[in-house]
């Protein structure tokens, strides 16, 4: 067991830097060892290849001596020729057979097709005869391999090429016996007769490089551990002592203590450590100052919040009394609108009904028809204000309902047609419609429809100047396909697609500017308007449009360019008529 007054280990940035630094410290020692081991490897290698070169010079000194006192040695003195068996590649063989049996080093001559089997070459100097007949300016083949019983060795090679001498033994005409028996190979001067092979033990280079390796791997940990060392004691006296002094202080503090001593050693330069704690002090002194005044501020906090939450209680108490009056005076507009616009259209119905009534009649003068066709298109125009108006109320008042009943498109554009066509003929404006034969009838509110052609027509005719056109097209427009059959469900619950009827009101009157587009459809909105405007109206018409498509859970959309005219398009779904329940109906 622990004993009682044990602290707990712990992590702290002691721990973490020693760590640190024992890591760095193998790190670094690995780095160095691979170093120095490649150094010292390529080092001997070098001085092995020195070695070599010197050996080769030395045995290709012999050959050539021998070489060049061939005619004193195997020729008498009357110059006829009586061989001792000294050439220059016995020579070379004995010497180097003497030199190998006295040292650790091998040497001995090779030829790619020997005469003598202890003359073959092995897979090194096999290796050496292709690489000197790839490139004829190779001066040696060398490097580092293991010999038969598996010790590191250095193997160096050196090619010989046949001089003037050679060619009395190894010359033409080729199978002709030499002196010595063998036949002539036909060689030529400057073609490589064989080669010289040196072999180097490298233990003699290990046993140094592993001193040195040692030597400096040892040198460079005793460095690092003093490093460390001294890193180790500056980090504790410089930094973990002040920071554990700070630590006990904050510690006090969170206990309410204030009375707190941070004994650091000041060497009379502030640096970094000393200026966090100059900081902490102040911190700390501050919050004492906070600490003892709490209550006195905690207390003054609550009144201010208090009288807040009065003023809250007493504003909340105005707004509802505000809200209260805002919506009484709403509902008061809204009832005036509704009784106002209730009231004008009685009287404008009649307007309209004797107008058209005296419109009929032949004996009138022209003057006298042109003022009744007057009264009618601006009794039109003020009925239909009037009807948007109290389609605007309802609305604000979510009182707009549909009143379906089978509805006859090709009716319903006629009716829009003789409706609007004196407004038309008073502006000199050229009015068609036409809606397709094939147009089913629909359960749908005739009057809301009647409302949006009414309107979209009238303001076609608004914008466009005397001598212009407007067009009112219906058309049906089938289901779209969807990979599956018309009247299908959606399958996410909503209504089934089976078309809609299409109407479009397209004139070429003053078009509407890109910017206007947006919020044509909004209430009281016009397109360009302006204090000084030239066009009459509320700016309710097309919000009119928007309120009773949507009513019907169609869509209304615009396309139009500036001076090029404007098509409103209305997509109404089409409802089937139910034929069972009017039939029902009609025979009651």
């Amino acid at each position: 067991m622990l004993a009682k007054n044990a602290k707990p280990f712990r992590y702290g940035i002691r721990f973490k830097f020693a760590v640190l630094i024992g890591a760095l410290v193998v790190i670094l020692m690995i780095v160095d060892a691979l170093w120095n081991v490649n150094l010292q490897q390529q080092q001997s290698q070098n001085e092995a290849l020195e070695k070599a070169e010197v050996l080769a010079d030395e045995m290709r000194a012999v050959w050539d001596f021998v070489d060049i006192n061939q005619d004193i040695i195997n020729r008498n003195d009357d110059g006829t020729f009586r061989t001792k068996h000294l050439v220059c590649v016995v020579a070379a063989k004995s010497v180097s057979t003497l030199f190998t049996t006295q040292t650790d080093y091998v040497i001995h001559f090779v030829k790619e097709n020997p005469r003598q089997l202890a003359s073959a070459p092995d897979e090194f100097e096999k290796e050496a005869f292709e690489a000197f007949a790839a490139d004829p300016e190779l001066e040696a083949y060398y490097g580092v391999g293991t010999d038969e019983n598996g010790q590191r060795v250095f193997r160096y090679t050196e090619p010989l090429y046949v001089t003037e001498t050679c060619l009395e033994c190894h010359g033409e005409p080729v199978g002709e016996l030499d002196q010595y028996g063998y036949e002539k190979e036909g060689m030529q001067v400057g073609d490589i007769g064989g080669a010289m092979s040196i072999i180097e033990p490298m233990d003699i280079y290990a046993a140094g490089m592993q001193t040195s390796v040692i030597q400096q791997v040892f040198m460079v940990l005793l460095v690092l551990v003093i490093a460390c060392i001294g890193i180790y004691v500056a980090v504790s006296k410089l930094v973990l002592r002040p920071i554990e002094a700070l630590g006990n202080a904050a510690k006090q503090i969170g206990k309410g203590a204030f009375d707190y001593e941070l004994n650091l050693q000041n060497t009379g330069r502030p640096d970094e450590i000393t200026e966090f704690a100059n900081d902490f002090d102040k911190m700390a002194r501050r919050l004492e100052r906070l600490y003892t005044s709490m209550e006195t501020e905690v207390k003054n906090q609550t009144d201010e919040l208090s009288a807040l939450n009065d003023l809250l209680i007493y504003q909340k108490s105005e707004l509802k009394k505000t809200l209260d009056k805002l919506s009484e005076e709403t509902a008061y507009k809204n009832e005036f609108f509704a009784i106002m616009s209730h009231e004008l259209r009685t009287p404008l119905t009649s307007i309209l009904a004797f107008a058209r009534i005296l419109r009929t009649v032949d004996s009138l003068d022209d003057k006298t028809c042109n003022a009744v066709e007057e009264i009618e298109a601006n009794a039109t125009l003020l009925l239909n204000m009037v009807n948007n108006i109290l389609t605007i109320s309802k609305a604000e008042a979510h009182k707009n309902e549909l009143i379906t009943e089978p509805v006859d498109f090709v009716d319903l554009i006629g009716f829009i047609k003789n409706s609007l066509e004196p407004v038309a003929k008073n502006k000199d404006i050229a009015l068609t419609a036409r809606a397709d034969s094939d147009i089913p009838l629909s359960m749908a509110d005739w009057e809301k429809l009647r409302r949006i052609l009414e309107n979209l027509v009238d303001n076609a005719i608004k914008y466009t100047h005397a001598g212009g056109t407007v067009d009112v097209r219906a058309v049906f427009a089938p289901p779209e396909a969807h990979g599956k059959d018309a009247g299908d469900s959606t399958g996410d619950g909503s209504s089934p697609d089976l078309g809609s009827i299409v109407i479009s009101v397209a004139d070429d009157g003053i078009g509407i500017a890109e910017e206007d587009r947006e919020g044509i459809f909004e209430r009281y909105r016009q397109a360009g308007q302006s204090p000084n405007r030239r066009y009459r109206g509320t700016g309710l018409g097309l919000a009119v449009v928007k309120e009773l498509t949507e009513l019907h859970g169609g869509t209304v959309s615009v396309s139009s360019a500036r001076k090029a005219g404007s098509t409103f398009t209305v997509r109404i779904p089409y409802a089937p008529v139910d034929t069972e329940e009017y039939d029902e109906d009609t025979a009651r």
